[in-house]
This record gives structure tokens, C-alpha cells and sequence, in this order.
């Protein structure tokens, strides 16, 4: 007797993406502020919370943590073979900001 296919074991490609896209995102947002309290604690020596401070922790983790995010998603998206389109959404976040100050890409003619 052969086993037949069913609905869940069918997915579509697409279905299939956007699925590993949330595992990405979701795992990328834990390791990057996992990393980030690391370095903030282990080679700042800083220690506190974003609510209880003190200020100079709740700056430096403020600055930390969308670089590490990026960082974290391109390497995370790697791992999961999605890594052409994860980078193109770290140029997209960083795009904008960086265009603002003259460092941007350059707009293809």
C-alpha cells in the first residue's frame, strides 16, 4: 500500500519562502540582541536594560543593535539559503539612511 500525499505534506514553494522569511526574521531578532548584551557586557563592561539604564548602556545598545541586526540576518539567511534575498533587504533598510548622507548606492543609469 503506498502512502498517499496530503495537504501538508504539499506546500508550495511560495508558502514554502515566506515560512523560512518568518523562522529567519524571528531567530535573527533573538540572536541580535543575544550578541549585542554580549559586547555590551563582555567588552563594554556595561551593564543594565533599555528601561533601567543607565544611559550610557541604553546609547550603546541603541547604536549596537541595527548594525548587528543586519549583520545577524544576512548571516542567519545565509544558512538558510536565502542569502541574495535577505541582502537585498539589509541594502533596502540601509539604503535610505545611507542616501541621506551621501554614502548610499549609486542609482544605475
Amino acid at each position: 500500500m503506498t502512502p498517499t500525499p496530503n495537504n501538508l505534506t504539499r506546500i508550495s514553494p511560495q508558502v514554502r519562502h515566506y515560512l523560512l522569511v518568518l523562522v529567519v526574521f524571528g531567530l535573527t531578532g533573538s540572536i541580535a540582541v543575544f550578541l549585542s548584551r554580549l559586547v555590551l557586557s563582555l567588552l563594554l563592561g556595561l551593564d543594565g536594560s533599555l528601561w533601567s539604564g543607565p544611559w550610557s548602556f541604553r546609547v550603546a545598545y541603541l547604536l549596537l543593535i541595527p548594525p548587528s541586526y543586519s549583520v545577524t540576518l544576512v548571516a542567519v539567511g545565509t544558512l538558510f539559503g536565502k542569502r541574495a534575498y535577505f541582502t537585498k533587504r539589509v541594502m533596502r533598510i540601509w539604503g535610505r539612511p545611507l542616501k541621506m548622507i551621501g554614502l548610499g548606492p549609486k542609482p544605475d543609469r
